[in-house]
């Protein structure tokens, strides 16, 4: 097709290398001399296909919502409060850029990766084979494309048109597509050990660097570590349900009233099993990534 685009390779081979180096210390459970002990098992590209479609949307829309009215008023109070249903109308207007992955079976992180495309240009098959002979082809038709990104678009606005009107009678709906690529974007697939132990894998934008995903390689101690403090949390839970039980049941404790009681055993519940949740977490993830900047 004419609007046929590639994102350039910024990064070297080395540099995405380092890259991926300097991510990985900064995730917690990583060793700090991680950067030493990697072992580079695998390195190769894939150009994977995207599209990019510009879609302007316009819907006027009439419908019915309830609306409350108070009564009773007393003392600053109302006794009660009725609700009617009134007539609703509006206009929304909303452009978005969708982008939606066209390429055969994928990662999620590939499939979900917000490509930047600023530095986009046009495909040039002999620039690309520099790098790579895999290169990946849309399995979605430019059609396609454009119904998804309009349906995307619609869906949008009547998410928001709904959080208004509970119920919509009619609608003029008007939906342009005013931009339309297609987008290689290059991608480092990285396969390395660490002390030549279990193998990982990860994934960068070669185009920008980012660490689009990467397993993780925690250390034992660093899990040990976590379990034990999840179950210090869990243990100060309890700890504080057994509080928040003897302030509910009114029962006392070293002179202390029952709603204190309540309260600050609520607070002793809710607060470290968060802590504990969170704890489990970052023990069990396998993966990480880079945010976009």
């Amino acid at each position: 097709m004419k609007e046929h685009f590639a994102l350039g390779v910024n990064y070297t081979q080395s540099e995405a290398l380092d890259t991926l180096k300097a991510y990985l210390v900064k995730v917690p459970g990583v060793t700090d001399d991680l950067a030493l002990q990697i072992q580079l098992q695998d390195l190769s590209m894939t150009y994977y296909p995207y599209w990019t479609v510009t879609v302007q949307g316009d819907v006027s829309y009439k419908g019915i919502d309830r609306k409350a009215s108070f009564r009773g008023q007393s003392g600053g109070r109302y006794s009660s409060i009725h609700w009617e249903w009134v007539a609703e109308s509006g206009h929304q207007e909303q452009t978005r850029q969708i982008r939606l992955y066209a390429g055969p079976k994928a990662r999620p992180e590939i499939v979900n990766y917000p490509i930047a495309t600023r530095s986009r240009r046009y495909f040039n098959f002999e620039e690309v084979q520099q790098y790579t002979g895999n290169v990946l082809f849309s399995k979605i038709s430019e059609e396609d494309a454009r119904q998804q990104a309009i349906t995307a678009t619609r869906n949008m606005i009547f998410a928001r048109i709904q959080r208004e009107t509970e119920k919509i009678d009619d609608t003029r709906e008007n939906f342009q597509v005013t931009d339309q690529a297609y987008i290689h974007v290059p991608i480092y697939h990285v396969k390395f050990s660490v002390g030549g132990n279990k193998s990982y894998e990860a994934a960068l934008d070669a185009s920008n660097g980012r660490v689009i995903y990467t397993q993780i390689p925690t250390t034992t101690g660093f899990k040990m570590k976590t379990i034990g403090m999840s179950l210090i949390w869990f243990l100060l839970t309890i700890a504080g349900a057994v509080l928040t039980y003897l302030g509910y049941s009114e029962l006392p404790l070293l002179g202390l009233t029952p709603a204190y009681l309540f309260y600050a055993g609520l607070g002793l519940t809710i607060i470290p099993l968060l802590l504990a949740l969170m704890t489990i977490f970052y023990a069990s993830r396998k993966t990480a990534a880079e945010r976009a900047q």
